[in-house]
């Protein structure tokens, strides 16, 4: 982390795919390590590459600190992008992104669930990336509640046609409520070590049940493309 402070400290950006990315300390080792030497986010990246197209309106969960989003953004247009984020602590950090790179995509602090409410919200004191909606008794939290909205009223509003998600293992419960509706294209980054194998088949049945295919050529590793029949 040495290293990282004193070079991120002079460069305080990170030109990635086009898009100019703030670094901060706070992301931790791991996110720092992935942006400088390039990777972060490359199985997203190379996917929405080859498949986003102009006349798609993008519906994401988990915009983090916006780097997809922005891409999106470049590629079709703001007015097509709706990004939704369950940790309020990244605004700064997602708006300053959207500032540098002249991009203004529709971005809510909120969940996505099956019904609106609130919920509990567990806020990482010392690493913001690490704030969850799931409790980690290792680390120091703050619990605050958060917002959750009908995902299926905002799919209906929204009339998207590709949903992009990341949401570290939450992707099981949202294939098991979601109406896809207008949806054609899915890409999702997969989390099976948190999900089991069990959980991991639900989803991909699900897929399959709503005539959704996986396309190979475009999947890789954990992040996975499908695309209705």
């Amino acid at each position: 982390m040495t290293w990282f402070a004193i070079r991120f400290t002079v460069h305080k950006w990170k030109k990635l795919e086009g898009i100019l990315i703030p670094v901060n300390l706070q992301y931790g080792y791991s996110v720092l390590r992935f942006i400088n030497n390039g990777e972060y986010e490359q199985g997203e990246i190379s996917i929405i590459r080859n498949t986003l197209q102009p006349g798609d309106t993008v519906l994401e969960l988990g915009t983090g600190i916006g780097f997809i989003s922005a891409y999106c953004a470049k590629k079709i247009g703001s007015e097509n992008v709706f990004t939704f984020e369950a940790n309020p602590f990244l605004g700064d950090n997602i708006h300053q992104l959207y500032k540098k790179n002249t991009v203004n995509p529709s971005v809510t602090f909120a969940l996505l669930g099956e019904s609106t409410g609130t919920k509990i919200f567990y806020r990482d004191t010392e690493s913001f990336l690490a704030s969850s909606i799931i409790e980690n008794k290792k680390v120091k939290q703050e619990i605050i509640q958060i917002p959750v909205m009908s995902l299926n009223e905002m799919i209906s509003q929204i009339r998207p046609t590709y949903l992009v998600m990341d949401i570290e293992g939450g992707e099981y419960d949202i294939f098991g409520i979601i109406d896809f509706q207008t949806i054609q294209k899915v890409q999702f980054e997969l989390h099976p070590e948190a999900l089991g194998n069990e959980k991991v088949a639900g989803i991909f049945k699900r897929l399959k049940d709503n005539h959704f295919a996986e396309d190979k050529s475009f999947s890789s590793g954990n992040n996975f493309y499908f695309q209705k029949n």
